[in-house]
């Protein structure tokens, strides 16, 4: 089925809704890839056309067989739009082009839709997906590789056809900034946090201002770690009488009100009912006042921080977004 996109800088058509796959808390990791092995499989069946996975997220190769399994027999290859990310432990430039390989290869893929830097901090190089010293800091890279150096090396990437579009993730209003201004090719995407309780209107409008688009992950607030952080904005009394009236779920309303400023989601859940509640949130719209009702819950309520590395000068989140 046909759903809204966004158009990407290039002229690609990004799909508005995606399926996220990333195992949870950071530092964390699935016990076991099948489910989500079997959720990409159930998502592409109910029409979703956008995957975004990471290779932090350790199911790259999961979601390459369910891939595999789906193209070329429910959906062709072109139809497909694929993003994956360049972790953190390979910002050195010798480091970007094998690890660009390796997620093609995991995937099944000759090509990815789009590859966006994961954040902006560079940590050392190796295998370890989360380097850590004895306090449980981030262990960085040393020397440090400033972040402009790593996306020169992932527009090498776009020269070699191996990726059609390169974004960055985790950026804030400056970083992003800076490599709008230095880079050959410029971000088309910026991936970051954003729900009802992290609405990030400063960055939106200024990514609007540079041809940029900004997905949202943990568009719902990661409901599923709630008594974590207490970020809850599906709950909120506000969010809930909208829903009311529309007669749809609370997280449909959420995802929505995204969708309607033009913020692309990539909602993660393993559930077959939840990934099609998900998906059904175009056939209603909000309100102008009900969007800016929604738009005045936030409380700049972040729950990724990447705290291990809070020291770092690069450090997005002292930032505005």
């Amino acid at each position: 089925m046909a759903r809204p996109s966004a158009t990407l800088r290039t002229g690609a058509q990004m799909p508005l809704l995606g399926l996220g796959t990333g195992p949870g808390s950071v530092g964390s990791w699935q016990t076991s890839t099948e489910p989500m092995y079997e959720a990409v499989k159930v998502a592409i069946d109910m029409g979703y056309r956008y995957i975004d996975t990471a290779e932090s997220y350790a199911a790259e190769k999961a979601v390459g067989r369910a891939l595999q399994e789906k193209i070329g027999s429910a959906v062709e290859r072109k139809d497909m739009f694929i993003t994956s990310k360049l972790w953190n432990t390979r910002h050195h430039p010798d480091d970007v082009l094998p690890a660009c390989q390796r997620s093609l290869t995991d995937l099944g893929l000759d090509y990815l839709d789009l590859y966006l830097m994961h954040f902006p901090v560079a940590w050392t190089r190796g295998n370890v997906i989360y380097p850590k010293d004895d306090n449980g800091r981030a262990i960085l890279c040393t020397p440090d590789v400033p972040f402009m150096d790593t996306w020169k090396a992932m527009e090498k990437l776009v020269d070699a056809g191996l990726v059609k579009a390169i974004g960055v993730s985790n950026f804030n209003i400056s970083q992003m900034e800076e490599v709008l201004t230095n880079g050959r090719i410029k971000p088309a995407v910026n991936q970051v946090e954003s729900h009802p309780y992290l609405v990030c209107s400063k960055l939106l409008k200024c990514a609007a201002e540079n041809d940029v688009v900004i997905t949202a992950y943990s568009p719902l607030g990661r409901p599923g770690e709630a008594g974590l952080h207490g970020v809850t904005p599906f709950k909120d009394p506000k969010v809930i009488s909208i829903a009311e009236k529309h007669k749809k779920t609370p997280a449909q309303v959420c995802l929505r009100w995204q969708v309607q400023r033009g913020v692309v989601i990539v909602p993660k859940s393993i559930t077959p009912a939840r990934i099609l509640e998900n998906s059904q949130i175009f056939d209603f719209e909000l309100s102008a006042e009900e969007m800016e009702t929604i738009s005045g819950l936030n409380k700049d309520a972040r729950i990724v921080k990447f705290g291990m590395c809070d020291d770092h000068p690069q450090w997005p989140f002292n930032g505005a977004f």
